[in-house]
């Protein structure tokens, strides 16, 4: 739903890396395909908490925010 740019420092960023290299997957898991030649894919164990104002007319995600990523533990 689009891009979130602002919500997270140098360290969290090192922190989110650290917790998706732990679940590095060797193949995209999403049902459609993307072209996304040097995309890192990783199993679907986190879901991000994303804040927004609003959703544009094109289904994108207007003015969000990132608050934390969490383990989603029912996958």
């Amino acid at each position: 739903m689009g891009k979130v740019g602002t919500g997270w420092s140098r360290t969290v960023s090192s922190q989110i890396r650290k917790q998706l290299d732990s679940v590095v997957s060797p193949k995209s898991k999403l049902t459609r395909p993307i072209r996304k030649p040097k995309a890192t894919w990783v199993e679907p164990k986190f879901y991000a908490d994303v804040e927004y104002r609003d959703i544009t007319s094109e289904g994108l995600l207007r003015a969000s925010s990132f608050k934390r990523l969490s383990r989603n533990d029912k996958s």
